[in-house]
């Protein structure tokens, strides 16, 4: 089912790829040609149809006119053999002769008559129809006539004349017979002349038409009829099919209709000349349509002609006016294409004072204006984050703000100060700038956004103003990027003899009004409210605890794939509520087992910490800070234990530290 489905799209998808153009010029031309060359085509055709009708009509029309001429041809070619006879028969010299009834006298007598008339045949018979001497026979005596029905014509006729078209020795004759009168009609005499190739020619001359002579034998029983050829004009080929073809349809008499002989189509009428017992002798009549149609192919040739010479025209100007629209679209194409690239400084130029002129100016305005955007963006994304200008320029410029759910990450760098001690004020700002461009950079790569520079600190956001539905896991991996980071700066400073630094990171995710403020004549975008305020906090508490980075408990439910140590539960300056903060170690997948087992005795410190068991939780601590002296915030709660160990447990006890510096 499926597969005849498809066969079913296939033609379609055929037809659809069959007229899809890959230019416009290419449609431009295809709809030119497909306008104008059937309108030409059936120009033609038409003008071809008609002469075809014309010449059709003009041949059946001297078909019949020819028949007309032809018959009157026939009787004249009987009648002046009639009257050569009839001077034969009044002959007072060949009367003795024939009355002789002496078969040598007679034929000697007859010879010399049928060389003077022309003949080719003569004859003397008795009344009875008895032949006295006949020169196609010359030995021929005391015979009945072979042809008995003309001499029962003659009987049968007011005049005692006959004529007829009969077979002599199997070859066609035209015969005429006349009674000789002795006084009375005691003999009669007949002459003929035998039908030929040469007698058809003779015809041909008056008719104007060629001219074919046949015999058509009359059906005997269920026998079929057949054609004999008697003589023509035709070609030979021509006159080869003649009788086959004619065998193969059907004929009427006196009716035109087309005959295809020798792969020339003829337009013939048949007529009967004579008809005897065995059949008809009929007369073809045809005129080739191909020669009728000789005078107008001349008219054909000329139609063609133009018809072509149109056409090259028509291609010719078609891909003219196509090339002035298209390629003046060209150059505007390219010229998009590289506007979409960037390169706003080009100038498109179109000699045209048409629509696409106008069009190609708009364009190039167009681009100045693109120019001059991308230069305020350039230099915009080079004061804000690229995408704060990007909705400056998009959105406009307004005060006012929104409220939004975002991460807020502030980062400050620790000894700067110390690294610029041996450093002019232009060199400070040079190796400031290139830390920044580094740790930014690591910010742009996690989709965050750059607030404000702060002397050696960075205020970025990630949620704001492009919403990013894993905006905390982002921040997250972006402070760890930077840790990274700064690991490969503080090799490069090694490598040239300076003093490292270090990194305080604070993460805090909140809801918080982010939009443009200011004044109406300077506004900033930039991000407010107490999530804003905590993560400069958190910020700050990175020195105290001796880590890099610290994230509040809100950014850590929003990054379950991500491994985090537990801190501290505190309660930073301004604030009343408690706060716990978590240090973030990477992925949960790529965490060692000894990092599991040291965060492990951390966790458990921490629960024997809240529950006021001094003692055990110092043993822990003391074992931590053997195998990780360097871990600060270890040390911190070493000291705060050993403060609390005097005190007695109370119930009321608040795990919670306050912080009194920012």
């Amino acid at each position: 089912m499926m597969s005849s489905s498809l066969s079913e799209k296939n033609p379609e998808d055929k037809s659809k790829k069959l007229f899809r153009f890959k230019s416009f010029r290419s449609r431009i031309i295809a709809f030119i040609l497909l306008l104008i060359v059937p309108i030409q085509f059936a120009l033609f055709i038409t003008i071809r149809n008609a002469n075809i009708t014309t010449a059709r009509a003009n041949i059946d029309e001297a078909l019949q006119v020819t028949a007309e001429v032809f018959f009157n041809a026939i009787e004249q070619r009987r009648d002046s053999l009639l009257s050569k006879v009839r001077a034969l028969s009044s002959d007072y010299a060949f009367k003795p002769a024939a009355n002789t009834n002496e078969h040598k006298t007679v034929l000697s007598t007859l010879l010399s008559y049928q060389h003077r008339a022309g003949a080719d045949v003569m004859l003397l018979l008795t009344i009875e129809g008895d032949i006295i001497a006949d020169t196609k026979h010359p030995e021929l005596t005391a015979s009945k006539f072979y042809l008995p029905e003309l001499i029962e014509q003659a009987k049968n006729s007011d005049y005692g004349e006959a004529d007829l078209i009969g077979f002599i020795d199997k070859q066609p004759y035209l015969l005429v017979a006349v009674p000789l009168f002795s006084p009375e009609a005691s003999h009669w005499i007949v002459t003929g002349f035998i039908i030929t190739d040469e007698f058809a020619k003779n015809l041909q001359r008056t008719t104007k038409s060629d001219v074919s002579l046949l015999f058509k034998t009359k059906p005997i029983a269920s026998t079929d009829t057949y054609w004999q050829q008697l003589a023509s004009t035709l070609p030979i080929t021509a006159r080869k099919n003649s009788e086959r073809m004619l065998s193969m349809q059907p004929l009427i008499f006196d009716r035109n209709f087309d005959l295809v002989l020798a792969d020339k189509n003829y337009i013939s009428v048949a007529l009967v000349i004579r008809e005897n017992n065995r059949g008809y002798f009929i007369a073809l009549l045809q005129r080739s349509l191909g020669q009728a149609l000789a005078p107008y192919q001349e008219l054909h040739f000329i139609v063609a002609s133009v018809f072509v010479i149109a056409l090259i025209l028509l291609i010719s100007g078609g891909t003219f006016i196509a090339r002035k629209i298209t390629n003046p679209v060209t150059i505007l194409a390219e010229g998009a294409g590289k506007i979409e690239q960037g390169q706003y400084d080009l100038h498109i130029k179109v000699d045209q004072k048409d629509e696409l002129g106008l069009l190609a100016q708009r364009f190039n305005a167009m681009a100045k204006g693109l120019a001059e955007r991308a230069k305020v963006r350039s230099l915009l994304g080079k004061v804000v984050s690229p995408a704060i200008a990007e909705q400056l320029i998009n959105k406009g410029v307004e005060l006012g703000g929104e409220d939004r759910q975002a991460t807020i990450l502030f980062c400050d760098i620790r000894n700067f100060t110390r690294l610029c001690e041996a450093h002019t004020a232009k060199q400070v700002i040079t190796l400031l700038n290139k830390l920044l461009t580094r740790l930014s950079g690591v910010i742009d790569q996690h989709h965050g956004v750059i607030d404000k520079y702060i002397g050696d600190a960075v205020m970025a956001l990630f949620g704001v103003p492009i919403i990013d539905e894993k905006q905390a896991e982002n921040a997250v991996y972006a402070a760890l990027a930077m840790q990274h980071e700064l690991n490969i700066i503080n090799q490069e400073l090694a490598e040239r003899h300076l003093p490292e630094i270090g990194l305080g990171i604070g993460v805090n995710s909140a809801s918080i009004v982010a939009g443009n403020m200011g004044s109406e004549t300077r506004l900033n975008y930039t991000v407010i409210g107490d999530g804003v305020n905590l993560s400069s906090r958190l910020e700050g508490l990175t020195k105290y605890y001796g880590v890099e980075v610290l994230v509040s408990q809100a950014t850590k439910g929003l990054c379950p794939e991500i491994f985090f140590q537990e801190i501290d539960t505190v309660r930073v300056k301004g604030k009343m509520q408690g706060l716990t903060v978590f240090q973030p170690l990477g992925e949960k997948k790529s965490i060692s087992s000894e990092e599991l087992k040291r965060t492990s005795l951390f966790n458990q410190m921490l629960d024997l910490y809240k529950k006021q068991q001094w003692h055990s939780a110092l043993i822990i601590l003391e074992q931590l800070t053997v195998e990780f002296p360097k871990v600060l915030y270890y040390q911190v709660y070493k000291q705060r234990i050993i403060g609390y160990q005097g005190k007695d447990f109370d119930p009321d006890w608040d795990p919670i530290f306050t912080h009194i510096q920012k």
